[in-house]
């Protein structure tokens, strides 16, 4: 006999039930949103029209402006009128730093916004977020992080800050190790647990009790747009973590590190050293690559400035291209 699902006096539903999507679909969503909004981030750069990560109604008020502006608002509209997956659109936009004529620029970005708005884009994003970390998807990343902590030890008193923050029932929140921990994400599912906010504009803590004992950024490096943002998110983090062993947990996917042609794991490693990072423990999953590394003492010199440009580490005709650079160490006027 089949168990009923149980409800509320009100006939609702008294469990909240994840949305039925296997895993693979899951991440093609995740994957095709971020492609999306890198895409529609590179068409307002030739466009010159600035738009931010963390406020959707905002970037569509400046776009209308734009198009407004610049009388393009039937080529705007033919684009978003487009079927998705459009070939020919989808063929543009592979080569778009081609186009310079704004008219199919924002062809393109009409294209590119309706699926971002439209019923398949942010909440079908969250939605398949969602999925990909339940825990009886076997997509919570934290699942690996909790007995390292243990290993390692925690303070009494730990505060945790989650990049990239998807649920508050994951391993992290429910362990027990924290006092504390603050989620955060570009796109929050869940506003009242998971503040919506990108870590390089949160603001730096001015006391040691706004400060972190860990830092966990789980498949967040990988979606930044360029080796030298990775890098520049990679040096912020020190400013945000606190106390005697201050811990980062770092997940990527596995080709970053085991089939790209400037990365691999102990290259990784290497620039995190040089950073003043220890990797207390890494582990490689199926599909995933676990770091966890303690912060010593602020290095006593500027890093080699071999780690602010890509280095050719191997080649192959399938190897993808995901890289970290440093920005150049200031040097001090005279």
């Amino acid at each position: 006999m089949l168990a009923r699902k149980r409800r509320s006096i009100t006939g609702k539903s008294a469990v909240k039930h994840t949305p039925a999507i296997k895993p693979s679909k899951a991440r093609k969503v995740i994957r095709r949103y971020h492609v999306l909004l890198q895409k529609r981030r590179a068409i307002c750069k030739l466009l010159d029209l600035q738009v931010v990560e963390n406020d959707e109604a905002l970037n569509e008020q400046q776009i209308s402006r734009y198009v407004s502006g610049a009388g393009l608002q039937e080529q705007y509209r033919q684009g978003a009128d487009m079927a998705h997956p459009d070939e020919k659109v989808e063929r543009e936009l592979l080569e778009m730093q081609k186009a310079r004529e704004p008219p199919l620029l924002v062809r393109m970005l009409g294209y590119v916004m309706a699926e971002i708005s439209g019923p398949r884009g942010l909440q079908n994003y969250q939605a398949a977020s969602t999925v990909g970390q339940a825990a009886s998807r076997g997509g919570d990343t934290s699942r690996q992080l909790v007995p390292w902590l243990r290993e390692v030890g925690t303070p009494k008193e730990a505060r945790a800050l989650e990049i990239g923050a998807l649920s508050a029932a994951n391993c992290i929140s429910t362990c027990g190790l924290f006092r504390t921990v603050v989620r955060i994400d570009l796109h929050s599912n869940d506003p009242a647990t998971i503040e919506e906010q990108d870590f390089m504009l949160r603001p730096q803590p001015h006391a040691a009790a706004d400060a972190f004992d860990l830092i966990s950024c789980s498949l967040v490096l990988n979606f930044v747009p360029t080796p030298l943002a990775r890098g520049e998110m990679i040096l912020r983090f020190r400013s945000f973590l606190r106390g005697p062993q201050p811990l980062l947990f770092i997940v990527l996917p596995l080709p970053c590190m085991d089939n790209s042609r400037y990365m691999n794991s102990e290259y990784f490693c290497n620039i995190m050293a040089a950073l003043g990072y220890e990797c207390l423990h890494q582990r490689s999953a199926k599909k995933l690559i676990y770091f966890l590394f303690a912060s010593r003492a602020a290095p006593p010199a500027p890093y080699p400035l071999k780690y602010t440009r890509k280095h050719q580490l191997a080649d192959g005709p399938a190897m993808n291209n995901f890289s970290i650079i440093l920005p150049a160490p200031s040097i001090p006027s005279i």
